[in-house]
């Protein structure tokens, strides 16, 4: 069931999880480039080379819209991306994209018939199935030295009440050994006892406080965030997760 969100943007229902791909009173397009697109080029605008792992392909959104603003930002780096999802939806070569993802019918195609996508230094490789199951394949591959590890990572699967497993503190553990040090991580979820598993697995936890979307978070190793001078970002704010489990003592992560 397509939806039209607050944006003009249209995203799709999941009956599967009882959740739609995108919120609506963000929009599919803003929520896409606020949360995880633009904070991730500002701080890797240096980088030469983004080596991504994108969770989960959904409507392909994070991807189109990287491929849209790298040009928009005049990136001029090499851009790897594996993109995980469990099953493609149905005819997306026939979803009414946003006209900024101008891509978008010759990148889900190719996605499609051949799971892979290259245009000049950015290229996309489609991985089908379960995300746990690929991502240990992902660690065997990055402990022989045969993939490097991710400097970006899209966190991006349905919320923790619908989708679990991609939330633990054993799938964090995952992505931390799958990351390199400088590694950000973008999500939406603010869930609590999802912020916890980050934290145990050893990630550091900032609220990207928003002007025209939901407040969004980012992980990262290290213990503090470069200033982030975008319009939409009012200021990064650090979660404490230590003061959090002190004053809940209730607050559970979440486990397998």
């Amino acid at each position: 069931m397509q939806i039209l969100t607050k944006d003009t943007s249209v995203t799709l229902y999941n009956a599967h999880f009882d959740e739609a791909y995108h919120n609506v009173n963000d929009g599919a397009l803003q929520e896409t480039l606020h949360k995880h697109i633009l904070p991730v080029l500002y701080l890797k605008k240096e980088v030469k080379v983004l080596n991504v792992l994108d969770i989960c392909f959904g409507l392909g959104f994070n991807i189109l819209g990287l491929h849209y603003a790298i040009k928009q930002w005049g990136f001029s780096g090499v851009v790897c991306v594996d993109s995980l999802e469990l099953e493609l939806v149905s005819d997306l070569c026939q979803h009414p994209y946003p006209k900024e993802f101008g891509t978008a019918k010759a990148m889900v195609s190719a996605l499609a018939k051949e799971s892979a996508f290259k245009q000049g230094d950015f290229s996309v490789a489609l991985h089908l199935g379960d995300a746990r199951e690929i991502l240990r394949d992902f660690l065997k591959e990055v402990k022989k030295g045969k993939i490097a590890k991710y400097n970006v990572i899209f966190q991006d699967p349905f919320s923790p009440l619908k989708n679990h497993h991609l939330w633990t503190f054993e799938y964090f553990k995952t992505l931390y050994t799958l990351s390199s040090d400088d590694v950000i991580i973008t999500t939406y979820s603010h869930n609590s006892c999802m912020l916890y598993s980050a934290f145990l697995a050893g990630f550091h936890s900032f609220k990207l406080v928003q002007k025209n979307v939901r407040d969004s978070v980012i992980f990262a190793k290290t213990q503090t965030l470069p200033k982030i001078d975008l319009e939409f970002v009012e200021r990064v704010i650090k979660i404490d997760i230590e003061h959090k489990v002190k004053t809940n003592t209730n607050l559970k992560g979440l486990y397998d």
